[in-house]
């Protein structure tokens, strides 16, 4: 499990994700309207603003805390409303765009389209929640890698080839985030140390101003 700190950054780095998310959504409403069924798509809107309240409130609410005691719960919270998010993105192409009644080239477009959105989503946010893999995958991996395998399993050669293109393009993020899963845990360390050890010549009485010089 995550410590304090590395639970601090989740919250603390994550507004931007919060609102690039909701953008994302708002652009998908808007590009989705003409062939989503209109209930269905208003109700995932209105899911996922929801969902983005919750989450911001959720930030500022633990941001406020002085001291944090119950850190799996806060931990299971987070990666429980990324989970959530991912699969809601991870449903607009089973849900949102029709397997009947647009031509070919519309497909491969409308899906071209709606995986460039999660793309960016998801390479966006490896520098927030890649401070733990747990937290990035339950977002990523419902986000993109179930819209992938449907088209891949669509078997003609323009869903299949930008299904496992964007399958290549999820692998190659999530390498990146392991990558980046060790700098941060390194940054988060370097940082509690340092705050350690300021506490410790603050204790100490150490004036560095009246230390003399060698």
């Amino acid at each position: 499990m995550l410590d304090e700190k590395k639970i601090a950054h989740l919250y603390r780095n994550s507004y931007l994700s919060y609102i690039a998310s909701a953008a994302g959504a708002l652009l998908v409403f808007w590009l989705l309207q003409d062939i989503a069924p209109k209930n269905t798509l208003i109700v995932w809107l209105g899911i996922f603003m929801l969902l983005t309240v919750i989450r911001m409130l959720f930030s500022y609410s633990f941001l406020k805390m002085k001291h944090v005691t119950n850190v799996d719960v806060w931990l299971i919270a987070f990666v429980s409303m990324s989970f959530i998010s991912g699969t809601l993105w991870g449903l607009t192409g089973f849900i949102l765009i029709p397997k009947t009644g647009i031509v070919l080239t519309e497909s491969v477009m409308y899906h071209g389209m709606l995986l460039l959105f999660i793309a960016v989503l998801i390479a966006g946010s490896v520098i927030t929640y890649s401070i733990s893999r747990l937290v990035y995958l339950s977002f990523s991996f419902p986000a993109i890698v179930p819209q992938c395998l449907m088209l891949i399993a669509k078997g003609d050669v323009y869903h299949s080839f930008l299904g496992g293109f964007m399958l290549a393009y999820a692998c190659v993020v999530f390498i990146i985030a392991i990558y980046m899963n060790k700098l941060l845990a390194e940054a988060v360390k370097s940082q509690a140390e340092n705050e350690m050890l300021r506490e410790l010549v603050e204790v100490a009485g150490i004036d560095k101003k009246k230390v003399p010089p060698e």
